[in-house]
């Protein structure tokens, strides 16, 4: 065997060992429908959302291999712990509780800004806090501003695995509120004909949060990911024009 064509058999080997031991990041993501914002299934394909083409697009601009990981809603704070990921999306400071905060947990500068409030019919506009005696929610999703009121069962919480169940919930005044994102509403206020028939409820205290790309492992990275939420402004705009996204 001539010097040359042994350099290039070995050339491919060591290049084949790199391509096997290149890492895939796992990115866990809530197991739901909740589209636009997300949409993914454990037993089934990933569905395009603005998470999706957003965190894709990231991915791909810096050549790393990556994968959704559908994970259980309930077990949100335990994610770090028991799977092994990478990296979680959505996440925020004020869904952590006291022990997961000692898991120094790195934070991305804001994605996505929502609104957390309470949702009702358009008629129920008027409703103040103490009027709201029911509230429904996808499951293992927490009610955050009215946390107490349920614990002291004075709010009747209804959980549903799929937002539009949710949704039906206050069309059909099972629940006179709810709290999911009124983007996630009304997609499926769309999708029953009943576009515009439920809006936040101004009387009643809400508060902007916002989604963000979180690490444990790799701060770095999401040091990237800021930058890329910088240099890629117009793309990360158009993403949110195509799933008519409002903040």
């Amino acid at each position: 065997m001539s010097p040359k064509l042994t350099i290039f058999l070995i050339s491919i080997f060591f290049s084949q060992a790199v391509l096997a031991e290149k890492k895939v990041f796992l990115v866990g993501v809530e197991d739901v429908d909740y589209y636009p914002l997300f949409s993914f299934d454990s037993k089934g394909p990933i569905r395009p959302s603005f998470a999706h083409d957003v965190l894709k697009a990231f991915f791909d601009h810096h050549n790393l291999p990556f994968k959704f990981v559908p994970l259980p809603i309930k077990r949100f704070d335990k994610w770090y712990l028991e799977h092994n990921i990478d990296f979680k999306f959505p996440d925020n400071f004020r869904w952590r509780n006291d022990f997961s905060n000692k898991l120094g947990i790195t934070f991305s500068e804001p994605l996505l800004k929502l609104m957390a409030g309470t949702y009702v019919l358009k008629s129920n506009a008027g409703l103040n806090r103490r009027d709201i005696t029911s509230i429904s929610t996808v499951r293992g999703f927490f009610p955050t501003l009215w946390l107490k009121e349920v614990t002291d069962k004075k709010v009747h919480l209804i959980e549903e695995s799929k937002p539009l169940a949710v949704v039906r919930h206050v069309i059909d005044g099972n629940s006179l509120a709810t709290n999911i994102d009124l983007n996630v509403i009304n997609n499926y206020l769309r999708a029953i004909g009943k576009e515009g028939e439920i809006i936040l409820a101004d009387g009643i205290y809400h508060q902007e949060y916002h989604y963000h790309f979180s690490s444990i492992q790799y701060p770095e990275i999401i040091k990237k990911f800021n930058q890329f939420l910088v240099n890629q402004k117009v793309l990360v705009d158009k993403i949110k024009r195509k799933y008519h996204l409002k903040e």
